[in-house]
């Protein structure tokens, strides 16, 4: 990303970049087979000890309290090796961001106090869809004038690895919801073996059955929504960046590729075809990055209007990164089908991405009404 860092964030960016190459890169094709593959507990666990979960938490709450652009300098060098760990992150940060905004940061400084491995630390939630837009939410019934919660939800990002999960619930009959803390290992909360999803395979998800199980209210009664609404304002820019990521390891190896291979008595770069595709891909990328680094920039000066262009910057962003790891795939072949290159992964990670906080079409939706009002 092309702005100018203080020495913390410089430190930041070059411990996740060498954190990517020598922890991510060996074990990617490994941990891609997951669920039928392990788990990268490990490199998590270490991640976890690099504050890399704790980029944007603040120093009150144990974290280490930078901006939304040091965020992204970390998600945007992970990912260029592996997007898997970038969603994770992602998840964590914002179900942390949800707490923030309801005013419940005495957990997360409690959490983050009391924790002594990963799981104790993060925050599992539906990362992947808009509670107001499918309405997908737990039911919320009363245990004396206690809340509890019983119903289905699927697809709950984390919900295999983090021990506390958030939730949207809403009473019989309410259309507006509301966000529950809830301990994933009360007996209560049945848990469903791993979810195989299309991309970011070792970013688990799994389904999850309350039956009564016992939750905390985050914010106020009906607050779902505009708790999601000023949390995935705030993290669709990172969600950009981590496709960022995937783009500049699919131009990389791309480029790598062709500069290698030969075919037809010359080395592929020298064909005018693949002279086009890489540098559409190259034009691509270098834009990708400039709106980032501007939506980083209204986002943490609080310029007017800030929501829609971090929205804007993510469909943008999100949409060309499916572009260029499709010409990726393409640059190398027939190989690039292949799984020992890491091409066929960020296509599709890149699709997968564009799922965060509800499907693209209804984001654009989403966009034009701001611009309305």
């Amino acid at each position: 990303m092309p702005l100018v860092q203080d020495a913390e964030m410089q430190m930041l960016a070059r411990a996740a970049a060498e954190f990517a190459s020598g922890e991510l890169i060996d074990c990617r094709q490994e941990t891609d087979r997951f669920p039928f593959g392990p788990f990268f507990a490990v490199a998590l666990e270490k991640a976890y000890n690099l504050d890399f979960l704790h980029v944007t938490l603040p120093v009150t709450m144990g974290g280490i309290g930078l901006n939304t652009t040091a965020l992204c300098m970390v998600l945007d060098k992970l990912c260029q090796e592996d997007a898997s760990l970038g969603a994770i992150i992602l998840t964590h940060c914002f179900a942390q961001e949800i707490l923030i905004q309801a005013g419940a940061g005495e957990i997360l400084k409690n959490r983050a106090a009391c924790a002594e491995k990963p799981e104790n630390f993060l925050l599992a939630c539906p990362l992947f869809n808009n509670p107001s837009e499918i309405h997908h939410v737990a039911r919320l019934e009363k245990k004396g004038d206690r809340p509890v919660l019983s119903g289905r939800i699927d697809y709950l990002v984390l919900g295999g690895v983090a021990d506390l999960a958030l939730v949207p619930a809403a009473g019989q009959g309410q259309t507006s919801w509301t966000y529950y803390l809830v301990d994933l290992r009360q007996s209560s909360a049945s848990i469903s073996k791993p979810v195989l999803s299309h991309g970011i395979r070792c970013c688990p998800a799994v389904d999850i059955e309350f039956q009564k199980a016992e939750a905390v209210l985050v914010g106020f009664d009906g607050g779902g929504h505009a708790l999601f609404k000023a949390a995935a304002a705030k993290l669709s820019v990172a969600a950009a960046a981590i496709s960022t990521g995937i783009m500049k390891g699919s131009f990389r190896e791309a480029l790598t590729y062709a500069k290698e291979r030969e075919q037809g008595g010359r080395r592929l770069l020298g064909w005018s075809d693949m002279q086009k595709m890489l540098s559409d891909m190259a034009v691509h990328l270098e834009i990708a990055d400039m709106v980032v680094a501007e939506a980083c920039r209204c986002l943490d000066q609080g310029v007017k209007d800030w929501e829609q262009k971090a929205l804007a910057a993510a469909i943008h962003v999100q949409e060309a990164a499916v572009q260029v790891t499709t010409d990726g795939v393409q640059a190398l072949g027939g190989v690039g089908y292949m799984q020992d290159f890491g091409q066929e992964k960020r296509f599709r990670d890149a699709k997968h991405i564009q799922a965060c906080f509800g499907l693209t079409p209804l984001k654009r939706i989403r966009l034009l009404e701001q611009i309305i009002a």
